[in-house]
This record gives structure tokens, C-alpha cells and sequence, in this order.
């Protein structure tokens, strides 16, 4: 029996894209963002792919706390 349940969206609500247009919060495309509420489970799992391709070619960003930041 075929499993019909859609891909989940790998939206984390923390959208900013960019200057390629690349959102830093799930790593897809501005298209694949338009295009994902139409796309077949097939291309969600390829878009998916694309995604995780593209967060472990991008640096890891560096984050300040509190106590890196204090003013010396």
C-alpha cells in the first residue's frame, strides 16, 4: 500500500532570504517556496535535497552571547 501523506513543509517560521534568495531559515529557493503548496512528494523530496545540499555548504554563522559582547 502506497503512502499518500504529503512531505511535511520544512518551514521553521524564521524566513529571510538572502542575496541569492535562499531562506536562512530552511535553505530553499524563493521558487521552491512558491511552488512547494503544488508539488508532488516526489519534488518535495527533491527540493528537500536541494535544501539540506545547500545548509551544509553555508558557513555556520558565529553567535555572540551575552558575555562575548560586554564591553571591555
Amino acid at each position: 500500500m502506497l503512502d499518500n501523506t504529503p512531505v511535511p513543509s520544512p518551514c521553521v517560521r524564521n524566513c529571510c532570504l538572502d542575496d541569492s534568495d535562499i531562506c536562512l531559515g530552511c535553505f530553499r529557493s524563493l521558487d521552491e517556496i512558491r511552488n512547494w503548496s503544488n508539488a508532488d512528494n516526489a519534488s518535495r523530496e527533491q527540493i528537500l535535497h536541494r535544501a539540506a545540499a545547500r545548509r551544509q555548504s553555508r558557513p555556520s554563522p558565529l553567535f555572540l552571547t551575552n558575555k562575548d559582547s560586554s564591553p571591555q
